[in-house]
Protein backbone atom coordinates (compact mmCIF):
# COMPACT_ATOMS: atom_id res chain seq x y z
CA UNK A 1 0.00 0.00 0.00
CA UNK A 2 2.88 2.35 0.74
CA UNK A 3 4.24 1.98 -2.81
CA UNK A 4 0.93 3.13 -4.24
CA UNK A 5 1.22 6.46 -2.45
CA UNK A 6 4.87 6.99 -3.32
CA UNK A 7 4.95 10.03 -5.63
CA UNK A 8 8.20 8.91 -7.25
CA UNK A 9 6.75 5.56 -8.27
CA UNK A 10 3.57 7.19 -9.57
CA UNK A 11 5.67 9.58 -11.62
CA UNK A 12 7.84 6.66 -12.81
CA UNK A 13 4.73 4.83 -13.96
CA UNK A 14 3.63 7.83 -16.02
CA UNK A 15 7.05 8.11 -17.67
CA UNK A 16 7.09 4.37 -18.32
CA UNK A 17 3.72 4.61 -20.06
CA UNK A 18 4.85 7.59 -22.18
CA UNK A 19 8.06 5.75 -23.06
CA UNK A 20 6.28 2.53 -23.99
CA UNK A 21 3.72 4.30 -26.18
CA UNK A 22 6.35 6.34 -28.03
CA UNK A 23 8.62 3.32 -28.48
CA UNK A 24 5.74 1.28 -29.91
CA UNK A 25 4.85 4.17 -32.22
CA UNK A 26 8.43 4.22 -33.50
CA UNK A 27 8.46 0.43 -33.98
CA UNK A 28 5.22 0.63 -35.98
CA UNK A 29 6.17 3.69 -38.05
CA UNK A 30 9.73 2.76 -39.01
CA UNK A 31 8.90 -0.04 -41.50
CA UNK A 32 6.51 2.26 -43.39
CA UNK A 33 9.08 5.06 -43.36
CA UNK A 34 11.82 2.74 -44.60
CA UNK A 35 9.65 1.33 -47.41
CA UNK A 36 8.72 4.88 -48.45
CA UNK A 37 12.39 5.91 -48.64
CA UNK A 38 13.78 3.11 -50.81
CA UNK A 39 12.77 1.90 -54.24
CA UNK A 40 15.00 -1.17 -54.32
CA UNK A 41 13.45 -4.15 -52.53
CA UNK A 42 16.83 -5.46 -51.41
CA UNK A 43 17.69 -2.07 -49.93
CA UNK A 44 14.39 -2.09 -48.04
CA UNK A 45 15.22 -5.46 -46.46
CA UNK A 46 18.75 -4.36 -45.63
CA UNK A 47 17.46 -1.15 -44.03
CA UNK A 48 14.87 -3.03 -42.01
CA UNK A 49 17.56 -5.30 -40.61
CA UNK A 50 19.91 -2.43 -39.77
CA UNK A 51 17.54 0.31 -38.63
CA UNK A 52 14.41 -1.47 -37.40
CA UNK A 53 15.16 -5.02 -36.22
CA UNK A 54 17.31 -3.95 -33.23
CA UNK A 55 14.29 -2.10 -31.85
CA UNK A 56 12.42 -5.40 -31.53
CA UNK A 57 14.99 -6.85 -29.12
CA UNK A 58 13.94 -4.49 -26.34
CA UNK A 59 10.17 -5.03 -26.50
CA UNK A 60 9.89 -7.84 -23.90
CA UNK A 61 11.89 -5.88 -21.32
CA UNK A 62 9.92 -2.71 -21.98
CA UNK A 63 6.60 -4.49 -21.47
CA UNK A 64 7.91 -5.96 -18.21
CA UNK A 65 9.04 -2.51 -17.04
CA UNK A 66 12.67 -3.46 -16.53
CA UNK A 67 14.63 -0.34 -15.69
CA UNK A 68 17.79 -1.81 -17.19
CA UNK A 69 16.04 -2.17 -20.56
CA UNK A 70 14.74 1.39 -20.39
CA UNK A 71 18.30 2.46 -19.66
CA UNK A 72 20.06 0.81 -22.59
CA UNK A 73 17.33 1.53 -25.12
CA UNK A 74 18.49 5.13 -24.93
CA UNK A 75 21.31 3.93 -27.17
CA UNK A 76 19.13 1.79 -29.43
CA UNK A 77 16.74 4.69 -30.06
CA UNK A 78 19.61 6.49 -31.77
CA UNK A 79 19.19 4.18 -34.79
CA UNK A 80 15.75 5.47 -35.86
CA UNK A 81 16.72 8.97 -34.72
CA UNK A 82 19.74 9.11 -37.05
CA UNK A 83 17.82 7.45 -39.88
CA UNK A 84 14.96 9.96 -39.65
CA UNK A 85 17.26 12.92 -39.10
CA UNK A 86 19.15 12.03 -42.28
CA UNK A 87 15.97 12.43 -44.35
CA UNK A 88 14.71 15.58 -42.61
CA UNK A 89 16.22 17.83 -45.29
CA UNK A 90 14.17 16.26 -48.09
CA UNK A 91 10.87 18.17 -48.45
CA UNK A 92 8.75 15.14 -49.42
CA UNK A 93 10.02 13.17 -46.40
CA UNK A 94 10.10 16.03 -43.90
CA UNK A 95 6.87 15.21 -42.05
CA UNK A 96 7.70 11.53 -41.47
CA UNK A 97 11.24 12.43 -40.47
CA UNK A 98 10.11 15.10 -38.05
CA UNK A 99 7.55 12.81 -36.42
CA UNK A 100 10.04 9.96 -35.94
CA UNK A 101 12.72 12.35 -34.67
CA UNK A 102 10.35 13.92 -32.13
CA UNK A 103 9.13 10.50 -30.97
CA UNK A 104 12.76 9.40 -30.45
CA UNK A 105 13.53 12.47 -28.36
CA UNK A 106 10.36 12.03 -26.29
CA UNK A 107 11.19 8.35 -25.74
CA UNK A 108 14.74 9.16 -24.68
CA UNK A 109 13.65 11.65 -22.02
CA UNK A 110 10.78 9.45 -20.83
CA UNK A 111 13.09 6.45 -20.42
CA UNK A 112 15.71 8.44 -18.53
CA UNK A 113 13.08 9.94 -16.24
CA UNK A 114 11.48 6.53 -15.67
CA UNK A 115 14.80 5.04 -14.55
CA UNK A 116 15.51 8.01 -12.28
CA UNK A 117 12.06 8.22 -10.67
CA UNK A 118 11.90 4.45 -10.22
CA UNK A 119 15.24 4.48 -8.42
CA UNK A 120 14.15 7.37 -6.20
CA UNK A 121 10.90 5.56 -5.48
CA UNK A 122 12.89 2.62 -4.16
CA UNK A 123 15.10 4.84 -2.02
CA UNK A 124 18.15 4.74 -4.27
CA UNK A 125 19.72 8.19 -4.46
CA UNK A 126 23.39 7.46 -5.05
CA UNK A 127 25.57 4.78 -6.63
CA UNK A 128 26.41 3.59 -3.13
CA UNK A 129 22.70 3.05 -2.43
CA UNK A 130 22.37 1.13 -5.70
CA UNK A 131 25.28 -1.16 -4.85
CA UNK A 132 23.82 -1.76 -1.40
CA UNK A 133 20.42 -2.62 -2.91
CA UNK A 134 22.06 -5.14 -5.22
CA UNK A 135 24.02 -6.66 -2.36
CA UNK A 136 27.39 -5.63 -3.79
CA UNK A 137 28.40 -3.69 -0.71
Amino acid sequence: MQNELNPYLLSALRYRLIGLITYLAIVVMMPFFIVKNHESQSLVYFSLVIWWAPLLIALPGLFKGKTYTYGWTGFIILLPFFYAFFYIIEPEKFQWSLIVTILCVVYFFASVLYVKKNALGHGIKTNKDAKKAKGLE
